[in-house]
């Protein structure tokens, strides 16, 4: 089982208050016990962390350039927005405390391509990443209603694909108001509108990140994703199916315990609040949608299946590894050893795990417990 590390040194413009001694610990701790795959790091602009560079470079790890693409970077240029489907800008900030605000711009429109491959150049090119490790490849999910997730109407995905007409899209069903009818090979059954803009919205997120690999592997970096658990990513353009073949590594967000945008109880209580502000309907919702799905003991499994079923029906070599957040961050991440613990030596058909989303502020507890969990799922 691969090992690998996440850390986050900042927003674009505002650096996080590392703690590089600590930092360095925990990776000798790691690397005393097991080794590290690799390393993701970033996405701060001015971040410069030669002894940890050093120290991941002589233990054999490979380093990632962690850097979102369709949000995050618009301190360092203008973006086009994303419009809704009632043909208004999508305006959303949900703000971690972190410097992350997940303000999202149209992943279809390509001076956007453009100029995030300009911010590259100017601010992250660097010849110590052997990869880079792409994030908020997608639109938004349900954090701002189903208008976050009826998107994108803007010229530019008109002109390139056939949107349904804009105006009322909700079902009449309050309870499915997307009329899901099952959920199966990682995809969904669905009323026929609703489905017409999440293949569209596959369709755009893919052949961004096809020209963005050309980008990066023409420059001899390797690919890493960041990507939704399946049954949310749907939602969001992330098609597994089509992005697998492009990486040489995913990291589906496994986030049980996680508060905020991504994890699993954050994204479904979205979903079951986005349609109407009755709590009752919410509840009945929240109800049908795992029911539908099979949300249980088990379920990440059944998710992994799917993704290990993608990887060897097409005879990829694309690595897969299940996120599991281990930091600690009050109500925002929870997390327990006894959750960790229970998180790897439970997960069955992945090639290792992301100790997410942050090295630095993951205890010593947490570390220690990852490797006893990493020990035991090799002793199996």
């Amino acid at each position: 089982m691969d090992v690998n590390i996440q850390l986050f040194t900042g927003s674009c413009t505002v650096p996080a208050e590392l703690n590089l001694q600590s930092i360095t610990n925990k990776l000798n701790k790691i690397l005393k016990r097991t080794n590290i795959a690799n390393a993701l790091i970033g996405w701060n602009k001015d971040a410069d962390l030669p002894e940890i560079t050093s120290l991941l470079k002589r233990s054999g790890a490979d380093i990632y350039l962690w850097l979102p693409v369709f949000s995050e970077l618009e301190a360092l240029a203008g973006f086009s927005p994303i419009i809704g489907h009632k043909n208004k800008e999508l305006k959303i900030n949900y703000d971690m405390g972190n410097g992350e605000n997940f303000i999202f711009y149209c992943p279809a429109n390509a001076e956007n391509l453009e100029t995030f491959t300009r911010i590259y150049e100017e601010h992250y090119s660097r010849e110590i990443y052997d990869g880079v490790f792409l994030d908020k490849i997608r639109f938004p999910s349900f954090i701002g209603g189903v208008d976050s997730v009826l998107t994108c109407f803007c010229d530019c995905c008109r002109s390139k694909y056939d949107l349904p007409e804009t105006g009322e899209l909700y079902a009449a069903d309050s309870i499915n108001p997307l009329g899901i009818t099952s959920y199966n090979d990682l995809h969904y059954d669905m009323d026929g509108a609703f489905k017409k803009i999440f293949e569209y919205k596959y369709s755009a997120v893919f052949n961004s990140l096809e020209y963005l690999c050309a980008y990066f592997k023409g420059k001899g970096l390797k690919i890493g994703f960041d990507l939704f658990a399946p049954f949310l990513a749907y939602f969001t353009g992330q098609d597994y199916h089509r992005l697998m073949p492009l990486a040489d590594f995913v990291k589906p967000m496994f986030y049980g315990m996680t508060n905020a945008p991504a994890g699993l109880p954050f994204e479904i209580n979205m979903y079951a609040g986005a349609f109407d502000n009755d709590a009752e309907n919410a509840e009945k919702r929240k109800k049908l949608f795992l029911d539908c799905i099979g949300y249980g003991n088990g379920f990440i499994n059944s998710e992994i299946a799917g993704i290990r079923k993608i990887i060897d029906n097409s005879g990829l070599k694309t690595r897969l590894y299940a996120g599991i957040e281990m930091n600690y961050n009050g109500h925002i991440a929870p997390v327990t050893v006894e959750y960790i613990r229970e998180s790897i030596t439970n997960i069955k058909g992945a090639d290792g795990i992301v100790a997410s989303w942050d090295l630095n502020t993951i205890p010593d507890s947490h570390i220690d417990c990852l490797l006893d969990a990493v020990e035991f799922s090799y002793a199996r």
